[in-house]
């Protein structure tokens, strides 16, 4: 029995998995993993990509750097200076790519106005091309 209970395993996913979904229709848009940057090299995020295959979802792994300035919405708290963002699934990046505040609301704000197909071209960026609802590997 102590064998079986070793092989148990689970995540807590407090304040470290976001959902971003459509405030009209409830429907999950993508599966955010974040922690705070203190300037490591990745962040494991395997049972959130995981997850994500399993539900047909995108995910991504988001770093984010507080500011020295406070949160101007809340100033018990500090601003965010910067975000390292990465796509977890599908096709997982490696490198990070860097984003201001504003950039970052930018993407989300964008996540909730694009189609399928167009969510699908910014996690694909170059390796995809969407065409008809299907995708195809560009050559």
């Amino acid at each position: 029995m102590s064998e079986q209970a070793d092989s148990l395993a689970m995540i807590d996913l407090d304040h470290v998995l976001w959902i971003e979904y459509g405030d009209a229709d409830k429907e999950p848009l993508v599966l955010i993993e974040e922690a705070e940057d203190i300037g490591q090299s990745g962040k494991a995020a395997t049972v959130t990509r995981n997850l994500a295959r399993r539900a047909g979802l995108p995910a991504i792994v988001v770093l984010w750097r507080p500011s020295e300035q406070p949160n101007p919405a809340a100033l018990e708290w500090p601003d965010i200076e910067m975000f390292r963002v990465k796509r977890a699934w599908p096709m997982p990046e490696s490198e990070w790519r860097r984003m201001t505040p504003l950039e970052y609301a930018q993407l989300l704000l964008r996540v909730r106005e694009w189609p399928g197909g167009a969510l699908d071209e910014w996690l694909f960026r170059s390796e995809c091309a969407v065409t008809s609802g299907r995708r195809r590997r560009r050559r």
